[in-house]
């Protein structure tokens, strides 16, 4: 079995080991003879995917008690990896959202990193920097520290600010930068992709 993950830019496959990133039309020629559930959050490539014999939209199969009818199936699988914590997926964007014994509490998206770069560049050449990793203990005296610390010192106090007790899981292609400030957080690459199989075994698919 194969499962998919098509993104806003990437689609991300899982077989049960390693994750492989594809650009979308590479993974259709590749797997397209092979048996596959997939999510969506590209309507580029709707029409697509719902096209090839044997590939399984898994949207209307992953049932979170207490999400809204907007939220993005991928935001939705993720939230089904585990039956509580809070689930952060960082990458175009930073999605975090709360579940608690199942039930989802609520979320919030950002900019994703190479977003807030962007926005930088944007506003001088001279802040146009790469991001770095770089203690939140003591006040940056750069500007390429200056901006690091302004990017990355929000998005961990929010972190900190509705995390409570519960544990933490992030994933994304920026995950491991996020999981480096937080303290007990797990990253794992295969979030998404346990939540859709977590949904696959309760829908019996």
């Amino acid at each position: 079995m194969i499962l998919l993950d098509v993104g806003n830019t990437r689609a991300h496959l899982w077989g049960g080991e390693g994750v492989e990133h594809l650009p979308v039309d590479e993974a259709i020629a590749r797997y397209h003879a092979r048996h596959v559930h997939y999510i969506n959050v590209n309507p580029y490539h709707a029409d697509a995917l719902s096209a090839i014999a044997g590939w399984h939209d898994l949207d209307a199969d992953l049932h979170l008690p207490g999400d809204y009818p907007t939220m993005g199936v991928d935001r939705r699988a993720l939230c089904l990896a585990h039956k509580e914590g809070i689930f952060i997926d960082a990458g175009s964007a930073i999605t975090m959202d709360k579940v608690v014994k199942g039930h989802y509490q609520g979320g919030f998206i950002l900019p994703g990193l190479s977003a807030y770069r962007r926005m930088y560049a944007t506003i001088s050449p001279v802040l146009d920097v790469p991001l770095e990793s770089l203690p939140l203990d003591t006040l940056p005296v750069t500007t390429k520290g200056s901006i690091n610390f302004g990017t990355i010192a929000p998005i961990i106090a929010i972190i900190n600010t509705i995390r409570d007790t519960l544990p933490l899981y992030i994933t994304g292609g920026d995950g491991q930068t996020i999981a480096g400030y937080c303290d007990d957080a797990t990253y794992d690459d295969t979030l998404v992709f346990q939540g859709m199989k977590n949904a696959l075994k309760r829908n019996k698919l």
